[in-house]
């Protein structure tokens, strides 16, 4: 279990972070405020280190979204692995002072013992300043202003702004008097910081897969930051081996692939997988060779409710989901329907054809979590989106399997009316299909509140009568379709049930 510790307050030369070299301030990028943490949090044990090991402590008016905060971490090698994947965190810094003002900051500085300072301040290193604010801009005049202020600080080598040899960084949260601006507005106290950058993220990678020049693309395709960011969640690293059952155009693949897994992927429609689209016949294959990344292992049909999969397979180290549920309807296949033998061949192909139907998203979930816990080695990750609603959103039903622990949820918020969580979850013991069968036996209706999204999007209206200026035609017609619809006719005036959306008042 990671710790998290509230701020000690104090003054700065009482508590200085950077004293033990292990405590890191992590400058969040302000964005995915709920995903911040716990990315970081598998970075560190996908780097190994233990959950024990990993601490945070809340930064100056224990702000919950702050974009500051103290990360302990068992060595800076561990922190110089993780600053090279992250995407939601914009730096680490060793901490060397911390205040309210200059006076503060300075008084701070100077009282960092000399063992920490001392490396970092000799002749034969050149270093860089980088400075940030957050909160409002600092136009260069300014920044320039900043540094010369730092004068006071013993550096020794050369200024080389191309791959300096240590990178030091004022860190600036808006100054009081001034204009508050973004969503957290004067919640943050005013803060500087000043330390040493030991690792900073490439946010680069983000626009070198960017789906706006994607070859290969759908309506659900995952965006480029947060399908890095679900491998990250995941424990995604060299030679993991990464399947995909959602698969549709392979966002989560390249992304994978991106960090040197093995990937696989699968999916229902077959014709996404295979035949692709446009007259260039473009694949899943395409994007991969768009980017000059090693293939798919296999790409395969697959329905994760009657999936081939032998029990005695290999595991698999991560098994990465994305079910849909509010952009795409989910479906599973059914049995073909029974036909009566006949002399055209084309009738024969019902046996073989693959019919699909839908299903509710407590079933798919409750299939994938049963797939997963049957695939994944230990230690191994699933990662999956959970449509959600104010609604209808219930931790409690949250879906769950003996031998699956839940490790991180996290909200994304798509509009005022609609959200989908990031949920985590981790194999901690072998499968055992006795306690899977005792599970689902305690809990055997797995439908959620979500499945019901329909009735709460839209309210049943009583039927209108037909006006007495239409048609006999129109009138047969509306009888037929009520009929069709389970309604019968009613002396020839029944019409189809009428929905309405709620809108505003959903």
């Amino acid at each position: 279990m990671v710790r998290v510790v509230p701020n000690k307050g104090g003054s700065q030369a009482d508590d200085i972070p950077s004293t033990s070299g292990r405590e890191y301030l992590a400058y969040f990028v302000h964005r995915l405020l709920e995903f911040r943490k716990p990315e970081l949090e598998s970075l560190a044990q996908t780097v190994g280190c233990k959950a024990e090991e990993i601490r945070w402590r809340a930064p100056a008016g224990d702000v919950e979204h702050s974009p500051f905060w103290y990360l302990t971490l068992p060595s800076e090698d561990a922190a110089l692995q993780i600053s090279k994947r992250m995407i939601l965190t914009k730096m680490l810094v060793e901490v060397w002072g911390e205040g309210e003002d200059w006076a503060d900051l300075t008084a701070a500085i100077q009282a960092c013992p000399q063992e920490v300072k001392a490396p970092w301040l000799g002749p034969e290193l050149t270093f860089r300043v980088v400075v940030e604010s957050f909160g409002s801009s600092l136009p260069m005049d300014e920044q320039l202003e900043l540094i010369k202020r730092l004068e006071f600080i013993p550096f020794k080598g050369a200024v080389r702004l191309r791959d300096p040899q240590a990178r030091w960084a004022p860190l600036r949260r808006r100054m009081n008097g001034e204009g508050a601006r973004g969503s957290l507005g004067g919640v943050v106290p005013a803060r500087l910081y000043f330390g040493r950058l030991v690792g900073s993220s490439d946010r680069g990678v983000i626009d070198t897969y960017s789906l706006r020049r994607r070859r290969y693309l759908g309506p659900t395709s995952m965006d480029t930051e947060m399908a890095l960011v679900m491998c990250n969640q995941g424990g995604v690293r060299r030679g993991s081996l990464v399947l995909d059952p959602y698969a549709g155009t392979g966002s989560i693949l390249v992304a994978a692939a991106h960090f040197g897994a093995k990937v696989m992927g699968a999916d229902i429609d077959i014709k996404v997988l295979r035949e692709g689209k446009g007259g260039e016949r473009l694949t899943i294959h395409s994007n991969f060779q768009q980017y000059g990344l090693r293939g798919p292992l296999d790409l395969v049909r697959l329905d994760t409710h009657r999936h081939p999969i032998r029990p005695d397979l290999a595991e698999v180290r991560l098994h990465a989901g994305r079910p849909q549920g509010q952009r795409a309807p989910i479906y599973q296949r059914k049995p073909p329907p029974a036909c009566a033998f006949c002399c055209n061949p084309l009738a024969l192909r019902c046996a073989t054809l693959p019919y699909t139907q839908p299903y509710t998203l407590g079933e798919c979930l409750r299939d994938l979590l049963e797939l997963s816990a049957r695939l994944l080695v230990v230690g191994g990750r699933l990662v999956y989106f959970l449509p959600a609603t104010p609604e209808t959103y219930d931790k409690a039903e949250i879906p769950q399997h003996p031998a699956l622990e839940l490790i991180a949820n996290s909200e994304q918020i798509l509009t005022t009316r609609y959200s989908r969580r990031l949920i985590t979850m981790e194999k901690v013991r072998p499968y055992d299909a006795a306690a899977a069968a005792a599970y689902y036996a305690s809990h055997p209706d797995p439908t959620m509140s979500i499945d019901k999204l329909h009735d709460i999007v839209y309210e049943q209206l009583p039927p209108q009568p037909p006006s007495s200026s239409a048609s006999s035609s129109s009138l047969a017609a509306a009888a037929v379709a009520a009929a069709t619809e389970g309604g019968g006719v009613d002396g020839g005036t029944a019409v189809k049930p009428r929905r309405r959306c709620r809108g505003k008042n959903f």
